[in-house]
């Protein structure tokens, strides 16, 4: 009887130890936001996506500056994840020449998405959307969180697939070492 009991309290024991600690252990941190940057320079079709008001949104309303666009859903925890690191890194850029454009693809409207910034206090990243998701097939986004760079003429010239620390040194070093600033 005593060793069912002693049994019993180290596998209950072990259970506690496991979900405390089993997160911990294979918790990995996001990887530093870094570019792969391509060879050539791709085109990039135009397409709409939508600000807050429902007005539509070109890249080309963008000429002249680098774009780091964020293809992204309030449902997507990797994306949930990044989200402060790249409110983060829209101030750590200053008055660079270099933009940050979150655009949502969920489809539930723009008041989801402000009440996701509200939640999460992200307060100078601004808010798109694109609810028919133009803007994925456009950039060849196949799965999100991807990040794409595009140059002041409006070409992809880099991009990331996946979660990332967007507010290291070492992104802000990569993307001021791009943009010459």
């Amino acid at each position: 009887m005593r060793s069912s009991l002693t049994t019993f309290l180290l596998l209950i024991g072990s259970f506690v130890v496991v979900a405390n600690v089993y997160p911990l252990l294979f918790r990995s941190e996001l990887p530093v936001g870094r570019f792969t940057l391509l060879e050539t320079p791709r085109e990039i079709p135009e397409t709409a996506f939508f600000d807050a008001a429902g007005n539509p949104v070109f890249l080309k309303d963008f000429e002249g500056a680098y774009l780091v666009v964020n293809v992204w859903a309030t449902w997507c925890e990797p994306c949930r994840e990044e989200m402060p690191a790249l409110d983060q890194l829209t101030r750590n850029l200053g008055n660079r020449n270099i933009r940050v454009l979150p655009i949502s693809i969920d489809t539930t409207g723009a008041a989801n998405i402000e009440s996701f910034y509200r939640l999460h206090k992200l307060t100078d990243l601004p808010g798109f959307m694109d609810p028919d998701q133009n803007t994925m097939r456009t950039l060849n986004v196949f799965g999100i969180p991807t990040t794409v760079l595009i140059d002041p003429e409006g070409r992809e010239i880099g991009r990331m697939v996946g979660p990332a620390k967007w507010d290291s040194k070492e992104t802000l070093n990569q993307l001021s070492g791009i943009a010459g600033s």
